[in-house]
Formats: C-alpha cells, structure tokens, sequence
C-alpha cells in the first residue's frame, strides 16, 4: 500500500498549538526522514496548518520539497464563497508560488463548500488543470451523492474528472464502504485513507488528553476528534480491540494502522494509498515500522473488524 506523508503538522507554532514543525531545519529534518525510508509522496493543503492556515506550504516550500517529494495540496474551501472562480485560482496560484513548484501531483477540493454551484466550482478546476498547474483531481471529504455530481458535470461538461478521493476510514469509521467504495470503484477514482490510526482512539489517547493533542478540546481540531469518537459505544470496543491485542504484543494504535493497511476494503492494485502523520520523527519511524510488520493475527482481525458493528448508531460519517 502506497503511503504519504501528511505535513498538517508543519506551521507557526506560535499560532498554533497542532502545528510541531517550524523552522527550516525542523521541517527538513523531518522530511529526510520520511525520504531516507523510501516514500516519496507528500500531502498537504492551503489551509494547514490548521489553527494557523497558510503556514505550511511556505515552509515546505523553503525546504524545497517539490525536488524530492510529488506532493498533494488543497484548495482553501472556507468561509462561505471560497469554491467561486476567482478564489479558486488564487488558492491554486498562492500553493503553487508557497511550494515553489510550477505544478503539483493531485489538487484537491479540501472539503465541501456548498455555497458556491458545483458547476463554477468545477469549471475553475478544469481551467487550472488545462493551464498544467496540476495532473490529477481530486475530491476531499464530500458525499457520495456529491461526488457523482461532479462526475456528471465533469462528463456533460468536458473537464477534468475527479481521479482521487480522500477521506476518512479506519476500523472505526467504516460508513463509506457501503455508498461511497462502490462508486469509486465504478469510475476508476482511486482513495486516499487519512486519519487509518483512528486518530489514536484505539490506543487510548483521548483517556489522556495531551496539551495540542488530538483530543486536546480547547482547540478547534481536539473539539473535532472528541465530539467524533469520544463516546461509550466506541471506546467499549477500543478497549476490546486493545485487550486482544495486548496478547501479541500489539498496540491499539497498530491494530489500526495494520487493520487499515491489510484487512480493510482499500486495494493497493486500485491506486488507494494511506496518509499517514507524526507529531515527531520517532512517531513518523515507529508509524512506518507498524506497516512493515504486515498482516495481523486473525484474532486481531476479528476484534478490530467488531468494533464498527458494535459502535452502531455511534457510527462515524466519512464525509463533512
């Protein structure tokens, strides 16, 4: 399964509590490490980092990212208006000019603005993928039914389909599999997996909520997590998942990433590919170890593979 380094975590730490990478040398520290283990695609966006948007494609940029890495970014999708012709070619320009490269990999819309036709929206992306400044499209957090509608604007239309989708899915938030998989599927578009460790949930992060950490609710994206996944059904079935685990010597983290990577409905022959983030490089280097290992026990398998039918009407939504 293809990986790519997801660099959320890279902005001004002085706005923002998320952000772990600042400077040149930190950043670039962390994607030597990264490249020195063989990956070679890297995700990003013109929102991140996210308390302080703006901040990481410059710093990635400064790095010289674009001479190592193909990487993948997004365009600002709020407030209200940010999907309109004009703000979509600045937000492709200003990532452009930020990461110092001339065209990117994969441009995403980064998550559903609603407020703008979807039509406008597409005709802008098209423009700029005719203008060379990126080779795929791609779609981020939408519905299904929405991503069907840009399909049948994009062939009524004549511009570029979505080829990518990026998304949310783990053991724990498995909604997609029944509407969104299938239609993928049908027309060739591949999907990107971010958040496969459950956002640590079935590690027991969010029983000790750290300063900045994702379950941190003082912050906008701590607030996300626990409003998400903190909820009895769910941690239940992660101190299920852990317990079996544990006899192997298998962290609920790695249960996750493992599961996500080897037992889950993603296919490396289909183009999907996992994104996965650190807070450090030793995270980064234990996360690419977990992968290394393979397949996990069919135990493990079967706990993991529980929790979304225990978890019931808790169920998390793929889409925002």
């Amino acid at each position: 399964m293809s990986l790519n380094d997801n660099r959320r975590q890279v902005g001004d730490i002085s706005r923002d509590p998320v952000a772990k990478f600042d400077s040149p040398a930190e950043v670039e520290e962390f994607l030597d490490a990264f490249y020195k283990s063989g990956y070679r695609q890297v995700d990003t966006a013109r929102g991140y980092s996210p308390h302080a948007p703006l901040s990481c494609e410059p710093r990635l940029g400064a790095a010289n990212v674009g001479d190592r890495f193909v990487i993948g970014t997004k365009v600002v999708s709020r407030p209200d208006g940010a999907h309109s012709k004009d703000k979509i070619a600045d937000s492709i320009g200003g990532s452009l000019e930020a990461l110092k490269v001339a065209q990117v990999d994969i441009m995403y819309l980064h998550q559903p603005n609603r407020t703008v036709p979807f039509e406008e929206t597409a005709e802008a992306i098209d423009k700029a993928y005719r203008e060379g400044k990126f080779k795929r499209f791609g779609l981020s957090n939408y519905t299904a039914a929405e991503v069907e509608q840009f399909i049948k604007i994009s062939e009524e239309k004549g511009f570029v389909k979505p080829t990518v989708y990026q998304g949310q899915y783990n053991p724990v938030v498995r909604t997609g599999e029944k509407e969104l998989l299938p239609l993928l599927r049908k027309h060739n578009i591949a999907f990107y997996s971010w958040s496969p460790g459950a956002a640590g949930f079935l590690n027991g992060n969010h029983k000790d909520p750290q300063p900045g950490g994702r379950y941190d609710a003082s912050h906008y994206l701590g607030n996300f997590y626990t409003s998400k996944y903190v909820k009895p059904s769910i941690d239940a079935a992660a101190d299920r998942v852990r317990e079996v685990a544990a006899k192997h010597g298998i962290s609920g983290h790695a249960a996750s990433l493992r599961w996500t990577a080897y037992h889950s409905a993603l296919s490396a022959e289909r183009g999907d590919a996992i994104i996965v983030g650190a807070s450090s490089i030793k995270q980064l280097n234990e996360n690419l170890e977990i992968f290394e290992q393979g397949p996990l026990p069919q135990d493990v398998v079967d706990a993991v593979n529980g929790v979304f039918t225990e978890i019931g009407d808790d169920a998390i939504a793929y889409h925002n």
